[in-house]
C-alpha cells in the first residue's frame, strides 16, 4: 500500500513536543522527508527525529527561534541543501506564555504573543516560499496550527493568544487567495481542547472536566488525533480543500 506523503518534503515547526511532535511522526510514517524545527527542546526533537527514521524518514532537526527572521532565514537555507524544494509546510509554532488579564498585560506581553503564534507564520512562510516554487509538484499545501480560541476568544487570560490564532485563521485566507495560482493549498487547523505540554505550560486547570462540559464526545482530544487531520490535509487526497478551517475540536459546545 503507497504511503499518502511518499516522496514529499516538510518543514514542521514547534516540531519537538505535542502536535507538531505528532506530526512529524505521522508524516514519516506516510513517506515524507522532513525538517523538525525547534527552539529550546532539543532532546525531545531527537527523540522525534529517532521516532520518525524508525520508519525509514529522512528526518533532519534543526534549531531556528521562528520570531527571529535571520534565524528562519538559515532554516530554510538547511532545507534548501538538504532537499531543493518543499511540497508542505506546518507552522505550529506557538504557545500561551502565560495567561494575564488585560488589566495585567503590558505592551511586551501582547507583542511576544502575536510575534510567537502570528508573526512567526508570516516570517517562515514568506521566507519558504522560493522552496514551494522549487517544487514541479501541482499539489503543494500550507497549513496553519490555529485554535478553537480563535472562535471562542480563549479562556481565562487568553486574550492575546486568541487573538493571534485569529489573525492567522485571516492569514490563512489571504494567503489562499494569492498562493493557489502556484498550486499550494492554504488550510488553517483548529484544535480544541487537546492534551499536550501547552496546557500544563498554559496551566490549564483540570482539561478533562472542563472538556466533559464543553465538548459533545465529553472527552479532550490527543496531538495524534490531531496530527492524523494535518496528515491528511498535506495528502493529495485532500488536493480540493483550500483556504478553510478543519476544526478538530470533539464537538465544541458554543455559548
Amino acid at each position: 500500500m503507497e504511503k499518502e506523503l511518499n516522496g514529499k518534503k516538510a518543514i514542521i515547526t514547534g516540531a519537538s513536543t505535542g502536535i507538531g511532535a505528532a506530526t512529524a511522526i505521522a508524516f514519516a510514517r506516510e513517506g515524507a522527508s522532513i525538517i523538525i524545527n525547534y527552539n529550546k527542546s532539543f532532546e525531545e526533537a531527537k527523540k522525534v527525529q529517532e521516532k520518525a527514521r524508525s520508519y525509514g524518514a529522512e528526518a533532519y532537526v534543526f534549531k531556528a527561534d521562528v520570531t527571529n527572521e535571520e534565524e528562519v532565514k538559515q532554516l530554510v537555507e538547511f532545507a534548501k541543501d538538504k532537499f531543493s524544494s518543499i511540497e508542505v509546510l506546518v507552522n505550529n509554532a506557538g504557545d500561551l506564555l502565560e495567561r494575564k488579564s488585560l488589566i495585567e498585560m503590558d505592551l511586551d506581553y501582547w507583542k511576544k504573543h502575536i510575534d510567537l503564534n502570528l508573526t512567526s507564520a508570516y516570517i517562515v512562510t514568506k521566507n519558504s516560499l522560493p522552496l514551494f516554487l522549487n517544487s514541479k509538484s501541482r499539489d503543494k499545501a500550507i497549513i496553519n496550527i490555529s485554535s478553537i480560541a480563535a472562535i471562542t476568544g480563549g479562556g481565562k487570560g487568553a486574550a492575546a493568544y486568541a487573538t493571534a490564532k485569529g489573525g492567522l485563521k485571516t492569514f490563512t485566507k489571504a494567503l489562499a487567495k494569492e498562493l493557489s495560482a502556484y498550486n499550494i493549498r492554504v488550510v488553517s487547523v483548529m484544535p480544541g481542547l487537546i492534551i499536550t505540554p501547552f496546557h500544563q505550560k498554559a496551566k490549564t486547570e483540570d482539561i478533562e472536566g472542563w472538556a466533559s462540559k464543553q465538548v459533545l464526545l465529553k472527552r479532550a482530544g490527543n496531538a495524534e488525533e490531531v496530527a492524523e487531520v494535518i496528515t491528511f490535509l498535506a495528502s493529495t487526497r485532500a488536493s480540493y480543500v483550500n483556504s478553510t478551517e478543519i476544526f478538530v475540536d470533539g464537538g465544541w459546545i458554543m455559548g
